[in-house]
């Protein structure tokens, strides 16, 4: 019983993937444009499928008389966009033309596919102008979200002929308008952390300029920004607090006895001379030598027209550096070889103290990006 379900529940997947590979689902639903591309599709990839090329039979003439219809109703509404609504089904109209006659096996089935290049080429001369006159009033609103309708809008203008009146400057303009512009000012801090700082401060300008890719958003360094007509926002970074090299140093001491007995020196039995075995002891001492940095950074980002905070976190960080060393009294033989190649080390000399300020600043460099990504993601 078990079996039966399990090849019911194969054949009704097979029978899908292939009914949605030859458009037939597309066509059923009424989609008959993805219908028929579907159908090509299916057609070039097997020439023989007898679904494909009946779904290919019935989707393209309600696919053509659709489109034909629509474009009929929509040059006689009051549409501001009717052009570019044309534009779009002569398209379409073309494209299932290309497709078909791109595909040998969907020629056999649709000898002559319908070609609107002179429709198309009218109706764009008529979109253009339509576009490009709705995005003028767009940019009229004022508002970052009405500048970027206008930007695709003066896009679509472009597109539909190129170089349309002074279109490529407006496109420019309306990016300009619909874009944030987000200053973000270098980080306060003492004069020798300054180089680290500064990597600090290029590592999350260069994520925000490169690695936070936003349509709409832009970041500008404070030298950059000198010739901005106006800013959106004001990133501002700055540590609350931090220590570098905060050092401490503890030692802990241990015995240790050897596992089996070792010679430790010899006797005198019956006049003659033995060795003599014993387990031996070594008190091992390590020192553990720890130089701790940690700061906090508080990240603001301010409203540069009201000069108040619209988001502000703060993000810690702390690295640990530690040198390891030890010394013994006693027995050596007591002891492992490893705790034995710990004696022989000597403490090592921390890393300066710009280096130390920059491996506490990796933690918090990861919290900023997430905490900017999404701040940004939506702006």
């Amino acid at each position: 019983m078990k079996k039966t379900i399990t090849q019911t529940a194969v054949f009704i997947l097979v029978f899908a993937i292939s009914a949605c590979s030859t458009g037939k689902k597309a066509f059923q639903e009424g989609d008959y444009y993805s219908a028929v591309l579907q159908a090509v599709e299916r057609l070039r990839d097997n020439p023989d499928s007898k679904k494909s090329s009946e779904t290919l039979k019935q989707a393209y003439p309600m696919a053509l008389s659709t489109f034909k219809d629509e474009v009929d109703q929509v040059l006689r509404s009051q549409d501001p966009n009717r052009y570019s609504t044309v534009v779009d089904r002569y398209e379409k109209l073309n494209k299932m033309a290309d497709e078909i006659r791109h595909c040998p096996a969907a020629i056999d089935v649709i000898r002559n596919p319908e070609v609107f290049g002179e429709q198309l080429a009218a109706a764009r001369q008529k979109a253009a102008p339509e576009a490009y006159d709705a995005a003028v009033q767009l940019l009229k609103q004022g508002s970052r979200e009405s500048a970027k309708e206008a930007y695709y809008q003066f896009l679509n203008a472009d597109r539909f002929v190129p170089g349309f009146k002074d279109v490529k400057s407006m496109i420019d303009k309306a990016r300009f308008d619909a874009t944030l512009k987000v200053i973000v000012e270098q980080i306060p801090v003492p004069g020798r952390y300054k180089i680290s700082s500064d990597f600090f401060f290029d590592q999350v300008y260069s994520f925000l300029a490169k690695g936070l890719k936003q349509e709409f958003v832009e970041f500008y360094a404070p030298a950059a920004a000198k010739n901005l007509p106006y800013s959106d926002e004001i990133l501002v970074m700055e540590f609350d607090d931090f220590i570098v090299g905060a050092t401490s140093d503890k030692d802990s001491e241990k015995e240790f006895i050897s596992k089996d007995s070792v010679k430790v020196g010899t006797t005198k039995v019956n006049g003659q001379t033995v060795d003599v075995f014993n387990k031996v002891k070594a008190k091992f001492t390590t020192h553990r030598r720890e130089v701790v940095s940690t700061g906090v950074l508080v990240v603001q980002i301010i409203d540069a027209r009201t000069n108040k905070p619209k988001a502000a976190q703060k993000f810690p960080g702390t690295f640990t550096w530690v040198t390891e060393w030890a010394n013994f009294n006693g027995d050596e033989r007591a002891l492992t070889p490893q705790q034995l190649e710990m004696c022989k080390r000597k403490p090592l000399m921390p890393p300066p103290p710009q280096d130390l300020f920059l491996e506490f600043t990796k933690p918090i460099f990861e919290q900023v990006k997430g905490f900017l990504r999404n701040y940004y993601r939506n702006s």
